[in-house]
């Protein structure tokens, strides 16, 4: 995937959506921060930092859902590498 300088994405939105640059930077934030609040609790999570039941409260059962199939992913993964090695 191409990255784009920043400042023409800003620029690309500011065109398509017709919004001004302040409201659409406070959104990129808010958003910015959500996903970066996500990440750290799904990296707490599996790190047993944090219980499933701190993860349900802050992040929901869908969430938490995806987040166990996708570590079970990855350790089946690696017992399927190992095994075959």
């Amino acid at each position: 995937m191409a990255r784009l300088d920043t400042t023409k994405e800003l620029d690309f939105l500011l065109h398509e959506t017709g919004k001004d640059s302040a409201f659409l930077l406070a959104q990129a934030v808010q958003e910015g921060v959500h996903l970066l609040f996500k990440r750290q609790v799904t990296e707490a999570y599996i790190n047993k930092r944090i219980d499933r039941s701190q993860v349900l409260l802050l992040l929901g059962s869908e969430e938490l859902d995806q987040i166990d199939y996708a570590w079970q992913s990855v350790e089946n993964d690696i017992a399927w590498g190992l095994g075959s090695a």
